[in-house]
């Protein structure tokens, strides 16, 4: 076996440092980053009811909390489009809610 490096094992070398690069980073950057409040709207706080959590990472203490749910995920979360990042939950009387959220009202969404 020849022990030169030869273009083909360098390209193959180099491609699978990069596909490495570019992988590694998505799968740290699966949690979900909360947002700001939107201004001039009815925030649901932590704890406020049905164990609320801004950010569903703080309900792993919950037996009902599954690793992934969040109320982007929630079949009762209503997306606004003006409000990034926060939608609206009838589950915590229309106030608008984190995407990253969390409550133990949390039904995935079909």
């Amino acid at each position: 076996m020849d022990s030169k490096l030869n273009r083909r094992s360098l390209f193959k070398s180099a491609m699978l440092g990069l596909t490495t690069f570019i992988a590694v980073p998505k799968a740290f950057a699966a949690a979900c980053a909360v947002s700001p409040e939107p201004a001039g709207k009815k925030v649901a706080k932590n704890k406020e009811r049905l164990d609320y959590v801004v950010n569903a990472d703080d309900a792993k203490g919950n037996a009902k909390y599954k690793a992934g749910d969040n109320c982007a995920n929630c079949k009762f979360y209503k997306a606004d489009a003006g409000t990034p990042g926060y939608g609206k939950c009838p589950m915590m009387a229309n106030k608008y809610v984190s995407a990253c959220g969390w409550c133990k009202s949390y039904a995935k969404k079909a």
